[in-house]
């Protein structure tokens, strides 16, 4: 499926408007390496939960990596980061929102997947078509949050009233309604909270950074979505029985709902004053 996409987006690429900056970048090849390597340290031991010691050694070089990028900033060359854009208190609460929103919902997709398919024995078939209402509903809700519901009430408004409905079709999932009724309540939230979102965390952002915050949503988005796949899929499995699978996605959704409260508590912090 990726490959004919990939393609597509190839072809298409010289429709774009190109747009030159006036500076001249030059890749932070040690900056990429760091951040790179303690990406990797971080993640992998939430999947092999008896390398845990690998953990504090990436926080360690994240941090290694954050000085890294203040020195290469201070002296005039171009970092990965735009260190200008953390003077937008929101920004860096639409990062953190963005981190735990898409581990929910990267993870979350996972672990329907998984107890379809490993603990009930389903065919791929009907895995996929159990998750169709929560790509469609996603897809529906995040066009009229965008052409409707942002022009009328505002990004706050809609956000919080998408990470509820969201997080209502998780605790539906918990509660056994089924899937395809849960799942479509909780891709309809989806729809409802990235589109104003994603409005909102580009709100105040400066022509200049415009590159460096989009780049570096999408990463902590990738790296959230890599968090969620561990985590959730993880437990998933440690919970898993052959007799009582549904005790095993139980578990992870409620894993899921707790970081979707803290993503509601970033999301407060990333409203606009004026």
């Amino acid at each position: 499926m990726n490959l004919p996409l990939g393609l597509a987006v190839v072809i298409a690429t010289p429709l774009l408007l190109e747009d030159r900056s006036t500076l001249r970048l030059r890749p932070d090849l040690a900056g990429s390496a760091l951040l790179l390597i303690a990406t990797v340290l971080i993640v992998y031991p939430l999947i092999q939960s008896n390398r845990w010691i690998l953990l504090p050694a990436g926080l360690l070089l994240a941090t290694v990596w954050l000085v890294q990028q203040r020195r290469r900033n201070r002296a005039g060359r171009t970092p990965l980061v735009e260190f200008s854009l953390f003077e937008n208190r929101g920004f860096a609460a639409a990062l953190i929102t963005s981190a735990l929103f898409f581990a929910v919902l990267t993870g979350a997709t996972l672990v329907v997947v998984l107890y379809l398919q490993v603990g009930l024995h389903q065919g791929v078939l009907h895995a996929s078509l159990i998750l169709l209402p929560w790509s469609t509903a996603s897809g529906l809700a995040s066009w009229l949050a965008g052409s409707r519901l942002i022009p009328k009430y505002g990004t706050s408004r809609i956000m919080f009233i998408g990470l509820a409905t969201f997080a209502t079709g998780l605790v539906l999932v918990i509660a056994g309604i089924r899937l395809p009724v849960s799942l479509g309540i909780a891709g309809l939230g989806a729809g409802l909270f990235t589109t104003p979102f994603f409005t909102e965390a580009l709100h105040r952002v400066r022509p200049t950074e415009t590159g460096s915050a989009a780049g570096l949503l999408n990463a902590v988005q990738q790296l959230g979505g890599t968090i969620g796949v561990a985590l959730l899929g993880t437990i998933f499995f440690h919970h898993l029985s052959p007799t009582h699978p549904k005790a095993a996605a139980e578990s992870a959704f409620w894993v899921a709902l707790i970081l979707v409260a803290a993503a509601a508590t970033s999301t407060a912090f990333m409203r606009s004053r004026d």
